[in-house]
């Protein structure tokens, strides 16, 4: 009876040895697929975007009122210290504008109260009067907002009442989800060429690198909108499989890594990194060894946004890394459990 189970483990063995069956084919070499997606880039159309500007130091963001920005429908109350035939109480219009005695329209937009107190003060000086004196008094906060769009952990829309810059923004909103991306976009309606433009900040910069360059002044009426990052996913011979967060510069070996390791019966020269190249495209599979993650191959492979990596599995592998399967005639054989189970 032993030599008949010795016999069908032996068979056993042999039928698994021939039954290692890739679940995807390499099709293209590390040379061809870096080439590839170096295309891919290049070929990206350009988006209009400017680079975040530097902030005024000058700029600060206390909740004083001086500090309330003047935008339309504000009601304001100003007062002429010299002479009260001066003194008015006036709406700021849809363009930004107030009219005044004497010195007629004056645009107040993005100003704040302090501001357009030395604004309408140098016009009255400049033809009219000596060394003016004005206030502004606020009687109507007509809210300007901001609109908070993406990964931040309480997006919408907020009350805009003094200068701030992108980092008082996000603290806000109460900072960014684990899933936020590298990058802010933030669309804002230029004046003078009447049409939005969109600033791209580098939150890497930013954030981890204290680039102080990169913390935009947001003004009323701004919309911020911060993706999520992308995604890969990792399946197969490995101990956690699932999807996983791309953070900026991530590579393969980084993935592989927090995916556990590979597992016991993975196939060491079999880790395939799989990538959509574009619509209408072929998948471009690149097979990789554990060897070539190990020596530095794999830290050139940057992953990006949908990207595949899957472990292939060995047939001795799953065999010697079970613990047994259930073979025999009457209570005689052996066992064996296929360890992905």
């Amino acid at each position: 009876m032993r030599r008949f189970a010795y016999f069908l483990i032996a068979a056993i063995c042999l039928v698994m040895s021939g039954c290692a069956e890739e679940q995807f084919e390499a099709n293209t070499d590390l040379k061809q697929f870096q080439e590839a997606s170096q295309a891919i880039e290049e070929q990206a159309p350009a988006t209009a975007q400017v680079a975040a500007q530097p902030v005024a130091a000058a700029m600060t963001t206390s909740d004083d009122i001086g500090d309330y920005v003047l935008g339309p429908g504000d009601l304001i109350q100003l007062t002429v210290f010299e002479t009260k035939d001066l003194n008015t109480e006036v709406r700021v219009s849809s363009r930004g504008q107030v009219s005044l005695p004497l010195i007629g329209t004056v645009d107040v937009r993005n100003l704040t109260a302090a501001e357009a107190e030395e604004k309408i003060e140098g016009l009255l000086a400049a033809q009219y009067l000596q060394d003016p004196h004005v206030s502004i008094f606020i009687k109507e906060h007509v809210s300007r907002q901001i609109t908070l769009v993406g990964s931040f952990k309480k997006p919408g829309t907020y009350d805009y009442v003094s200068k701030r810059n992108l980092l008082d923004v996000i603290a806000i909103a109460e900072g960014l989800t684990e899933s936020a991306g590298t990058a802010a976009y933030i669309t804002r309606f230029d004046d003078k060429s009447k049409k939005n433009v969109n600033y791209f900040v580098d939150l890497d910069q930013l954030i981890k690198k204290g680039n102080m360059a990169q913390n935009i002044m947001v003004l009323g009426g701004d919309v911020i909108f911060i993706p999520e990052t992308g995604q890969c996913f990792v399946d197969g011979a490995v101990r956690k499989p699932g999807t996983y967060p791309i953070k900026s510069g991530m590579t393969i070996t980084e993935v592989v890594t927090l995916a556990g390791g590979l597992a016991g019966y993975a196939d060491t020269d079999k880790i395939k990194l799989i990538r959509h190249m574009g619509p209408g495209q072929e998948r471009q599979v690149l097979s990789l060894s554990y060897n070539d993650l190990q020596a530095g191959v794999g830290d050139s492979l940057l992953i990006k946004d949908q990207d595949i990596i899957f472990a292939e599995s060995s047939s001795s592998g799953m065999l010697f890394s079970g613990s047994g399967f259930t073979l025999g005639f009457l209570g005689t054989g052996v066992s064996y459990r296929n360890p992905k189970q």
